[in-house]
């Protein structure tokens, strides 16, 4: 099973960048993107946490409110409490070291992607896999 999920939209405050115990970057994101609904316009509001170290400093560097990007990562949900001891869950997308891609839209034309390695590539072709042998031993 795979999970990975692609947006485009835009920043809606500057990269929020901080840095784990360990002295890793990482970077949290508000990311709008928007949809329309019988002729008005919907803004959906996402919350991005980016664990790749390389797109966060890209992100700290060239990035502000505002700025179109295309963020690929995973989708996962975190559970919290409120102050009033309820438990809520809340929708994230996490951009991981591994798997995971940004690509700078500018409004001019420029465009710069950011690709983390991929796990993926380690999966064979399908022609590596039509001699493969698949039978179970018993």
């Amino acid at each position: 099973m795979y999970n990975c999920i692609t947006l485009i939209g835009n920043l809606g405050a500057d990269p929020e960048i901080k840095n784990t115990s360990a002295g890793k970057k990482f970077a949290i994101l508000s990311l709008a993107t928007n949809r329309t609904v019988a002729s008005e316009k919907q803004t959906d509001w996402h919350k991005i946490v980016v664990w790749d170290d390389k797109i966060a400093d890209i992100l700290q560097r060239y990035t502000k409110k505002g700025e179109r990007v295309l963020l690929e990562g995973r989708l996962t949900y975190r559970k919290y409490q409120t102050e009033s001891g309820e438990e809520k869950e809340k929708a994230e997308v996490h951009l991981d070291p591994f798997g995971s891609r940004m690509v700078l839209l500018g409004d001019r034309g420029n465009v710069s992607a950011i690709k983390s390695p991929d796990a993926n590539d380690a999966i064979p072709s399908d022609s590596a896999l039509a001699n493969f042998d698949d039978d179970v031993p018993l």
